[in-house]
């Protein structure tokens, strides 16, 4: 289902006191701000959330007029229909502490290209060259015409497929 811009967490929290079950998954990400580095939770997928409801039981007309929500995906009239897989990958990632989603970092060897997902060379591709302490890694980028050597942290890489 759809949610209103910045709305996730007031349409999830209206959906279950009506008894509907959702799924609302949320990751920590880094940002850079004026006083140097800080962490900030927000959704994963923004302005979606995942409803377990099933129309040819129960009505779904009160999720229009929820508070926070928009209302449901649809395809060719149809409510959109996740498969269940895709909804226990997600739950098998979500730590049991604080309730956000564990994105796995991925395995790089010296060569692999990768992308930068976060952070401001966001979206330049280069070659990983080596771990660099604990949660930063070196990588080779094509900048401004010349190849660089850059330190970054390892969460902001995603491979290049």
């Amino acid at each position: 289902m759809t949610t209103k811009p910045r709305s996730e967490g007031l349409a999830f929290e209206n959906l279950q006191r009506q008894g509907y079950a959702c799924l609302w998954p949320r990751v920590r990400s880094a940002l850079r701000g004026p006083g140097g580095m800080r962490e900030r939770v927000e959704c994963l997928f923004p302005n979606y959330l995942f409803l377990h409801a099933d129309p040819e039981r129960e009505s779904l007309a009160p999720v229009r007029s929820t508070r926070g929500a928009l209302g449901l995906v649809r395809f060719g009239g149809q409510p959109a229909r996740v498969p269940e897989g895709v909804i226990e990958r997600i739950r098998a990632r979500i730590d049991a502490d604080d309730g956000l989603v564990r994105l796995e970092t991925p395995e790089l060897a010296p060569g692999d290209r990768v992308r930068v997902r976060q952070g401001p060379l966001s979206g330049v591709e280069g070659i990983f060259m080596a771990e660099s302490g604990n949660q930063r890694v070196r990588l080779l980028l094509d900048l401004l015409g010349s190849t660089r050597e850059v330190l970054l942290p390892r969460a902001q890489l995603a491979l290049r497929v």
